[in-house]
This record gives C-alpha cells, sequence and structure tokens, in this order.
C-alpha cells in the first residue's frame, strides 16, 4: 500500500469530524435562531452568528463532499484498500488458502479413488 494514501482508520477519522463539525454549526444555528431578543443590537448579533455559523455549515458540507470525492476516484482508479490487511491478515488468508487447496486436493483424489472402483 503506498504510504501517501490514506488509510481506513484516517478515513474514518475525517469522517468523524465532518460528521461532528457538521452537527455543531447546526446546533448553534439552532441556538442563535431560538433567541428571542427585542433589542436591535442582540438582532444585529444574532444575524452576524447566523451568517458565520451558515457559512462554516456550507464549508463542512463541502468537505464531506471532497471527502466522497477522493474515496470515489480511489475506488474507480482501484487505490482504494479499506480492509486495511496488516502481516498477520496476510498470513493468515495465505494459510486459508492452502487449507481450502488441500481439501480440495483430498476430495479430488476420494473421488477419484470411488469413481475408479
Amino acid at each position: 500500500m503506498d504510504p501517501q494514501q490514506p488509510t481506513s482508520k484516517a478515513f474514518q477519522n475525517r469522517i468523524n469530524a465532518d460528521i461532528a463539525q457538521l452537527l455543531q454549526r447546526f446546533e448553534n444555528i439552532m441556538a442563535a435562531a431560538t433567541v428571542n431578543n427585542p433589542s436591535h443590537t442582540a438582532s444585529a448579533i444574532e444575524t452576524y452568528q447566523l451568517d458565520v455559523e451558515s457559512t462554516s455549515l456550507v464549508r463542512a458540507v463541502e468537505d464531506i463532499l471532497a471527502l466522497t470525492r477522493t474515496m470515489k476516484e480511489l475506488w474507480l482508479f482501484g487505490k482504494l484498500d479499506m480492509l486495511g490487511e496488516d502481516e498477520r491478515d496476510v498470513r493468515r488468508r495465505e494459510q486459508l488458502d492452502k487449507d481450502v487447496e488441500m481439501v480440495k486436493k483430498a476430495i479430488d483424489e476420494r473421488l477419484l479413488k470411488f469413481l475408479s472402483q
């Protein structure tokens, strides 16, 4: 695996961070929108806060879209390895393949022996 390529853990961390950012911005917008203060100053501050939070919300969504685009590109070009096999997993998979071949060979030998009788 290419050391420059993000791992599944890095993707998962980025997804979690993006979702947390999205939820936080939405909560901030809802909190600012529910404040009921008749003062012009308070209304101006709330309007500014809503503008900042909505801009941040849009940025968070754009980041999620960029992440999905990156994942699609990696998937299309065959570089998306979300399994993240380590050395132990590779050895285990190779051993399983060998075991399957041995069982297949034993079954074939028994079948040939049975058919030749």
